[in-house]
């Protein structure tokens, strides 16, 4: 299925007030700056960090964008498949200003858009996390022997939103060669924020060590960048491409609450019961708030 991206023009009056709700995220939220823990220094433009991480000891051809590995440690034979899409009018979101760092903007042919709203054909939806919020047996399903990976190409994040394992690596690169940094806002647990200039290419958060919903990360540097980061105890999980399609396969026969997440639509889910072997379908519609 060809992604598609929202190709965006600035609106005036009511269609405005519908644009500020799904709302382009910036780097620094539009509020005040949370501060580094206490006690420890915020990160220096010459590679220092707050709140732990370092210099990642593994390969980095060796590492895939996203958290794929994940998958790996799943145990079942039943399936739960959907689409997620789009219902309303689309709202047309302004362009990435990106002129305040030429670096960035020179790595780009044309206008580059928000990952805030990505729809494919049909306006299925990109960046939606989906997972199993409650049925699953009570065990532990293990840590992934990768990390989760978050790239910093072309002045964004890529991916835009990622699930993490509880004790599992979450790392980041930087293919841009400039100046980055990496400043994840979680609450469970340790805040961090890791300095990346030119000559670092690779960093790795403190230990997640406690399950979380989603939290932001964002760039200090260039406040467009944002991404988003969930700490979660099982492997059922998944973020949808632009062709708005998951599938949680793998897992135990039972009845389950699957909640699919947009950053500004919020949350909904399905309860759904599958049988050994069997495959059932939950299908999510998000629609646009009423200005």
């Amino acid at each position: 299925m060809r992604e598609v991206l929202i190709k965006v023009r600035p609106l005036a009056g009511v269609l405005m007030a519908g644009v500020l709700l799904l709302g382009v995220a910036a780097c620094g939220g539009g509020g005040e700056e949370a501060a580094a823990p206490a006690g420890e220094p915020a990160a220096a433009a010459g590679g220092g960090e707050a709140a732990g991480g370092g210099e990642m000891a593994v390969d980095t051809a060796d590492l895939e964008m996203g958290n794929p590995s994940a998958a790996a440690l799943r145990e079942g034979s039943a399936t739960v498949t959907g689409t997620v899409t789009y219902s309303g009018a689309v709202p047309t979101l302004p362009p990435i200003q990106m002129a305040a760092d030429p670096a960035c903007q020179a790595k780009h042919d044309g206008p580059v858009y928000s990952d805030v709203l990505v729809l494919g054909d049909g306006n299925t939806m990109g960046n939606i996390f989906v997972h199993v919020k409650s049925g699953l047996p009570e065990k532990d399903w293990g840590v992934p022997a990768k990390p989760a990976v978050i790239d910093q190409n072309g002045c964004q994040y890529q991916p835009h939103v990622v699930g993490v394992m509880k004790g599992q690596a979450l790392a980041f690169l930087n293919q841009d060669n400039l100046l980055h940094n990496v400043h994840g806002l979680p609450v469970a647990n340790r805040e961090f924020n890791l300095g990346m200039p030119p000559t670092r290419a690779t960093a790795e958060a403190p230990d997640l060590t406690t399950p979380e919903p989603m939290f932001p990360i964002k760039c200090d540097v260039h406040p467009w960048m944002q991404s988003y980061a969930a700490v979660l105890t099982d492997p059922y999980f998944e973020v949808t491409s632009a062709d708005g399609a998951f599938t949680l396969d793998h897992l135990p026969p039972g009845t389950y609450e699957i909640e699919a997440w947009h950053e500004r639509l919020g949350t909904q889910t399905q309860t759904v019961t599958v049988g050994d072997g069997e495959t059932v379908s939950a299908d999510f519609v998000f629609t646009r708030p009423s200005a």
